[in-house]
């Protein structure tokens, strides 16, 4: 019977063990019942096969060997990558209500106070004004740049114009200087090229236009060798941040850049300052010491609900205009070389203004800055550079009223700040509970350390949310 010729040995292993001998002599009686009607040939393989089997499990035995050994990994299941590592050791768990401030997130290296040679707080503020003040070789760079990627994106947007513009002197570093670049790229193209190329053909709103523009041109840069940094969708104006490469061989290191579709800001803030540095020289430097501190101390990331560094130039601005005995600055609205950016009605023919400069240096500006902040009623008085006088909230200004973090149910009338070339835009409206607290902590600070002469490296020592600040409040 050739069905009687296999015997199942698969149970074997586990009858080796000496607990089971009587199952074993059982199975042998059954095995042999079953090979007696086989010929010679066939009962010699089936002892051959028995004896092998039986060899091999006592050799396993012998070199203390399981049954059945795993496969081994492959080094790549072995070892983790060490990127991968890293992450996982230095991730730190947020715990709720936590907020962590992607603008000032503390570095690898980390980034030190800078050091004046000075020995006074004037001969600090005027040192560092040398330092950051715009020259030609740094806006060079950027037309040059501006130019690259004029060429980078004419295959894709042939119609497209690139225009930029050098917030600082490009050859120094900055604290902050990835979350808010001091170079604005602004790209102009035509909504209906930015149409054709939607892959839906329906109507699109400007924003959505807006927006699939700026990724078409962020992508056809990173391909060309721009790094990706961060986008910031929240604003009025949607942007992303690139790293140029070095092999451009347009500037020495890596810079970050702001690109933008159709934006108008950055040519509102280019024209505010350079018409304020015409009517007043000391009006642009105390811009510039203004930006440079709210960068420094973490309080002019917009898409993280701070105020924008033009925004922080609207207040030096109205600072100027009202708080001194005698206006430095007219109201915008006679501005005469950038009336024709303003709305229509609100740009004023005056003639040429003739306002003496300040007997107060740089650094008692800055003080008078900070001090006048530091108690502004902002409940009762909003900013408007526009006509450049205190007085009332202008009807026609919504008004930008806080939550705090337990609810609707507490309130607070938040920075009311109308913006001179679109008055019905109240640019304080972005800002959060968190970042409020920011700002007046910051401009208590501030005040604090001018009143004591205190170094201006320690007024702009980089702000950190683990700093030592930080650790001794909390």
């Amino acid at each position: 019977m050739p069905s009687m010729s296999k015997v199942n040995v698969s149970f074997l292993p586990s009858m080796t063990k000496p607990s089971n001998y009587n199952l074993l002599i059982l199975l042998v009686i059954s095995a042999l019942c079953a090979i007696v009607p086989l010929d010679l040939t066939q009962l010699i393989f089936a002892v051959l096969g028995a004896l092998c089997y039986y060899m091999v499990q006592s050799l396993q035995r012998s070199m203390g060997l399981p049954g059945q050994k795993k496969l081994p990994k492959s080094p790549i299941e072995k070892a983790e990558p060490r990127e991968v590592k890293k992450r996982r050791t230095n991730r730190k768990p947020l715990t709720e209500g936590t907020h962590v401030d992607a603008a000032a997130q503390p570095a690898c290296v980390p980034i030190l106070a800078p050091k004046f040679k000075g020995e006074s707080l004037e001969d600090e503020v005027q040192e560092l004004i040398a330092q950051i003040m715009p020259t030609a070789s740094s806006q060079r760079g950027v037309d040059r740049l501006a130019e690259a990627i004029r060429v980078m994106l004419a295959s894709s947007l042939p119609e497209v114009e690139v225009t930029g513009f050098a917030n600082s002197d490009l050859s120094r570093g900055r604290a902050n200087g990835v979350a808010v670049p001091d170079v604005d790229i602004v790209i102009q193209v035509r909504p209906d090229s930015v149409a054709s190329k939607l892959p839906s053909k329906g109507v699109a709103e400007p924003r959505m236009l807006q927006k699939w523009a700026l990724r078409i041109c962020a992508d056809r840069l990173v391909s060309g060798g721009f790094k990706f940094r961060r986008s910031g969708f929240r604003g009025n104006e949607p942007k992303m941040t690139l790293l140029v490469p070095s092999e451009l061989k347009i500037f020495d290191t890596a810079v970050p850049i702001d690109i933008s579709v159709n934006a108008v800001t950055p040519l509102h803030s280019a024209a505010l300052i350079s018409e304020c540095g015409n009517l007043n020289p000391q009006s642009k430097e105390l811009i510039l010491l203004i930006r440079r501190w709210a960068k420094d101390r973490g309080i002019c990331h917009a898409p993280k609900g701070h105020l924008s560094p033009y925004v922080w130039s609207l207040l030096v601005v109205y600072y100027l205009q009202v708080a001194q005995k005698e206006p430095l600055l007219p109201p915008v609205a006679e501005f005469q070389a950038i009336k024709d950016l303003l709305p229509a009605g609100c740009g004023k023919t005056a003639q040429p203004w003739r306002g003496k400069a300040s007997e107060l240096t740089a650094a008692e500006l800055l003080k008078g800055f900070m001090q006048f902040y530091n108690s502004f009623p902002w409940k009762s008085e909003a900013v408007c550079v526009l006509k450049g006088t205190q007085g009332p909230m202008p009807l026609s200004l919504p008004i930008h009223i806080i939550e705090h973090e337990d609810g609707p149910k507490s309130t607070e009338c938040g920075p009311n700040i109308e913006d001179p070339f679109a008055p019905k835009k109240n640019l304080g409206s972005g800002m959060t509970w968190w970042s409020w607290l920011r700002m007046k902590e910051e401009l208590a600070r501030a005040h604090t350390l001018l009143e004591q002469d205190t170094s201006l490296s320690t007024l702009l020592a980089p702000w950190s949310p683990e700093g030592p600040e930080e650790a001794s409040r909390n």
